[in-house]
């Protein structure tokens, strides 16, 4: 109070030219705000009409073969070759690449060479002792252990021996196409680095990422069609096969599950990743009432033109698609209704004669909450 006191007596000392400009300040904003809040919309109106209707839930995802594997050295060394090209076509057991095996070639013939004499040894020792039996001495039986141990590990030496020979090259798992290859012979390389990605493109899947919050809707056969955003005009159509039962977090925070959809037919030209969107068919009904979805109000009221002007009419609504929604019951084909009908309270819908003789345009307050 002692504030609005001050700026009272700060307002009375202005001389009377600033006065002046401030009332015609408050003038021009007081018109405008009343202005704007009665401002008339233009009404407009749409039919009833009878259509199909489908209720989707949308995804954006890749697109991706049955299977895919990536090929790795199980042990680094030196590249020796690489038998595919990216884009080949390969079988399963088919040899991709290899490494230099001089080395592990002498590995192995080290290993033989070492078994073969620590056999020998033990050999020698039980011939040595054949006749003791059960009077072994701790001695005799410490010689023997020890000979046994060190053939033992000679066996294991020489298998690691073998399977890293084995493991130099590398074999298809799947029959596929070469979607990345490394090109560059010679060159060391390590376990980490990628030598071939393999795709079976028998069957075309399409993965997309789905709110958790519409999983439950989701069901296995489900229809559904794919655009690919290289193929814009092309839609492909297919079906859900699998729910991978795995959360997963998108940058923005929200949670995902991810759907895989087994597409009927796919591009001549396969490119795996191709990214695109795909539209999941929940709900359907054909040949139903429908009207556009902003021509009914939250408490399912529309705007029907008569003769009069405007009735409101209750409606039972059905399922939605992005746009229309199913109209059960309160609403005949041909009907016109208004499009884009005001928001006011309840009470004054229920005055159906605040809308008789309406034509061309209606005032609308402001709504409060």
């Amino acid at each position: 109070m002692k504030k609005l006191i001050e700026l009272y007596k700060k307002i009375k000392r202005l001389p009377r030219k600033y006065k002046v400009i401030g009332l015609i300040s408050l003038a021009v904003i007081g018109y405008f705000i009343f202005s704007n809040s009665n401002k008339a919309i233009p009404l407009q109106f749409t039919t009833v009409k009878r259509e199909n209707i489908q209720e989707e839930i949308a995804g954006a995802g890749t697109l991706t073969g049955k299977n895919s594997a990536n090929l790795h050295f199980r042990s680094g060394g030196q590249l020796a070759y690489i038998n595919v090209d990216v884009g080949d076509e390969v079988f399963r057991g088919q040899v991709i690449a290899g490494l230099d095996t001089v080395g592990l070639n002498i590995d192995l013939r080290e290993a033989e060479n070492t078994l073969r004499d620590k056999r020998a040894i033990v050999d020698k020792i039980k011939d040595d002792q054949k006749d003791v039996g059960a009077s072994e001495t701790y001695s005799q039986r410490q010689t023997r252990t020890t000979a046994e141990v060190a053939q033992d590990n000679a066996y294991e030496a020489y298998l690691s021996a073998k399977k890293a020979l084995s493991d130099s090259i590398i074999y298809s798992p799947i029959p596929g196409i070469v979607t990345q290859a490394i090109d560059v012979v010679d060159q060391n390389i390590t376990t980490a680095d990628l030598i071939a990605q393999i795709v079976d493109k028998s069957e075309m899947y399409f993965d997309t990422e789905i709110d958790e919050a519409d999983i439950g809707k989701i069901e296995i056969g489900l229809t559904a069609e794919i655009i690919l955003d290289a193929y814009p005009e092309t839609v492909y159509k297919g079906s859900v096969d699998q729910v991978l039962p795995q959360i997963k977090s998108t940058t923005s925070g929200a949670n995902v599950i991810t759907v895989r959809l087994k597409l009927d037919s796919a591009p001549d030209n396969f490119v795996n990743g191709l990214s695109g969107e795909a539209l999941i068919t929940i709900n359907s009904v054909e040949n139903v009432l429908s009207i556009p979805l902003e021509a009914l109000r939250e408490d399912n009221t529309v705007f029907v033109q008569t003769e009069k002007g405007l009735t409101a009419k209750k409606v039972v609504p059905g399922i939605s698609s992005d746009t229309n929604i199913e109209i059960k019951e309160g609403l005949e084909e041909n009907e016109r209704v208004l499009l884009n009908p005001p928001s006011i309270e309840t009470s004054f819908i229920k005055n159906r004669s605040l809308f008789s003789g309406i034509s061309g345009h209606i005032k609308v307050g402001v709504e409060r909450h």
